[in-house]
């Protein structure tokens, strides 16, 4: 659902930035049987209605009112609903905010004071008009809320500059997270404005006039709220939408962009000479593209940019290289200007970095909220706003998506996706058991892809006066207490691999004197991933597609035993094969020395999988559990 009114190419240029990866855990199941709940869950809140209307000019221009009121319906609803923003381009757009009031229970209406209104704006020193934001949010406080309560707010934005001349394209989608009693949007545009919908999972459609318009309608409703799932695509691959659109195909958006684009990526004199500085020492066009590239990610800071059409259009790259900082379209503006004055000609590329994976068959700005660089000569993308990302690869999100080109535009492409043969953790481990249990060791880790991105993001900005305390925390998290000495190697080199790793002394590696059982596992690092196995073997049945990648592991003990130990039982060898994916294990005793290798292959071809594949994981990482569960028994 819309909620305010900036471009989404703004709102989300940071996601590619940011390749670090996240994960989850719901422990619903270890609940008592007394605290589960006595009745399906409705949710913190939920829409009463929410309508909306769209009148559109001649011009591309238009009239929006939006409404909707919200009702609190428990107590951690209160915080989500007593207040609400709206944010706007203060050169493109008008706001008026027409209604804004609790209703409580008993049908009292409590209007929103004066003094509950904040507008906060982006302006210039001294009066000045701002370089890099424009953008204005007015937030609402919605008093003396309570359960029970709902919150109303209306307003009527006002477009008075369309973001493409002559052209208008806006989607609405609707979460399956959230219960709709009643939803309305409804579009008019004059019949001498060629406009394109699609909707989909919703009722409705145009409606007959006699007023010289054509008017679309349509209703929604949704009263069963669906559990998040770990990983899912986006809800524009499969939920409910509305997509209205005066392009006539994606290419015309495509030409577009360009037309209010290109002439801010044309080199000037200064950037001709930065250009000539950072390819001194390289000759081919890959080395020269590599330089330019290295220098825009490492030099370029993120900032959102957005200032009147500056939601489609780059900054000058002259002003961006003055700066040092600029939006991904600005750090695409700079990076084809650089590689314009080597004569290597490249174009912008319009990109979904969230988690859509599909573009709507009628085109809008609205599927794009990113802009990333392709080099048709090198046949590669570069994304220099991941500036962890190295040189000919693509951070995550951007991987395996489809894209257009703004220059050259030759239908839909997409990007390549990430090879899992390319994707991993080489772990070893080398530790000493003293006889008294405790135990002192070093892991050494090699992490490629994806993974040594989001490793090394997270190491670089690892403050030294926080390494201990993250040592003591990684030692823990793997079932240890010590202390130990983080070697975070060369965080700065950013290669397709990243080489890091520690030294510890733990307290209780083995419970000596036995008899005892011992699980084979590194005091640090995440054994190559394989305890991902654990969310996948307890992951609940999924019900829509969801995002993934094959990755390949492979991790090494070598566990020197105290004198004296005498080893009962050890672990069998295995070999285990999946659908998609393969594991071995090999365990071997010579002496007082241990050793075992396991090795993990993720055969997914990605970027996504359907619920399906989901069952052949769980599968399979069940079989995998009882081996990372297996232990050595001794006395």
């Amino acid at each position: 659902m819309r909620r305010g009114a900036t471009s989404s190419i703004v709102r989300s240029c940071l996601i590619a930035a940011c390749a670090a990866m996240a994960a989850a855990a719901v422990m619903l199941n270890a609940l008592p049987a007394s605290a589960a709940p006595s009745k399906v869950f409705a949710g913190d809140t939920k829409y009463l209605w929410y309508h909306a209307d769209y009148a559109l000019n001649a011009d591309g221009t238009h009239v929006e009112n939006q409404a909707w009121a919200v009702k609190v319906l428990t107590k951690q609803g209160i915080s989500s609903a007593n207040a609400e923003s709206v944010s706007f381009s203060d050169q493109l757009q008008k706001v008026t905010i027409l209604e804004a009031y609790t209703l409580k229970p008993d049908g009292r209406k409590i209007d929103v004071p004066a003094g509950n209104f904040q507008i906060e704006s982006n302006t210039g020193k001294a009066g000045a008009a701002p370089m890099f934001s424009d953008i204005q949010t007015e937030t609402v406080a919605f008093p003396d809320v309570a359960v029970g309560d709902t919150v109303v707010l209306s307003y009527r934005l006002t477009q008075k500059e369309a973001t493409f001349p002559g052209n208008f394209s806006e989607m609405e989608t609707f979460s399956r997270f959230a219960i709709y009693d009643d939803v309305k949007i409804s579009l008019s545009a004059p019949i001498s404005l060629a406009v394109q919908v699609y909707a989909r999972g919703v009722d409705g459609g145009e409606t007959p006039t006699t007023d010289g318009r054509r008017r679309w309608v349509w209703s929604y409703r949704n009263q069963t709220l669906a559990t998040p799932e770990r990983g899912a695509v986006s809800e524009v691959d499969y939920g409910p939408l509305i997509v209205a659109s005066t392009f006539k195909d994606y290419g015309a958006l495509a030409a577009a962009y360009n037309a209010r684009a290109k002439a801010k990526s044309a080199p000037t004199a200064n950037i001709r000479k930065l250009a000539n500085e950072l390819t001194g020492a390289a000759h081919t066009p890959r080395e020269q593209a590599r330089a330019l590239y290295d220098w825009v990610a490492a030099n370029i800071d993120f900032a959102g940019d957005y200032v009147g059409v500056g939601s489609v259009v780059p900054h000058n790259v002259d002003e961006v290289l003055a700066n040092r900082m600029g939006d991904c379209k600005d750090h695409a503006a700079l990076l084809q200007s650089l590689l314009a004055a080597k004569g290597i000609a490249s174009t912008p590329v319009l990109i979904n970095a969230g988690a859509a994976y599909t573009l709507p068959k009628v085109p809008c700005l609205d599927a794009f909220d990113h802009v990333i660089l392709y080099i048709p000569s090198l046949g590669l993308y570069a994304d220099s706003t991941s500036k962890y990302t190295p040189f000919g690869s693509l951070p995550s999100p951007d991987a395996g998506k489809p894209v257009i080109y703004t220059a050259d535009f030759n239908g839909l492409q997409h990007t390549p996706t990430r090879k899992w043969q390319n994707e991993g953790l080489r772990t070893t481990t080398v530790m000493t058991i003293h006889p008294d249990g405790s135990a002192d060791g070093e892991t050494d880790v090699i992490a490629t892809g994806a993974l040594a991105e989001a490793i090394r993001y997270r190491l670089i900005y690892l403050q030294p006066n926080m390494e201990d305390t993250a040592m003591r925390r990684a030692l823990a998290v793997n079932g240890f207490t010590g202390t130990g000495v983080l070697n975070k190697g060369d965080a700065t080199d950013i290669a397709e691999s990243y080489k890091y790793g520690g030294k510890y002394t733990v307290s209780e590696a083995m419970n000596l004197p036995g008899p005892g059982a011992m699980y084979i596992r590194s005091p640090f690092g995440s054994d190559a991933g394989m305890t991902s196995f654990l969310d996948d073997a307890n992951e609940p049945d999924r019900t829509v597609d969801f995002a993934c990648a094959g990755v390949t592991g492979k991790v090494t003990y070598t566990i020197h035993l105290p004198k004296g130990i005498k080893v009962l039982a050890m672990p069998r060898n295995v070999a285990i094969t999946g659908k998609y994916q393969s594991y071995k294990a090999a365990y071997h005793l010579n002496g007082d020395t241990l050793t075992a290798v396991r090795e993990f292959d993720d055969r997914t071809a990605g970027p996504v999988c359907a619920p399906a594949v989901a069952v052949e994981y769980k599968k399979f990482a069940i079989a995998v559990q009882k081996d990372l569960h297996a232990q050595l028994l001794y006395e």
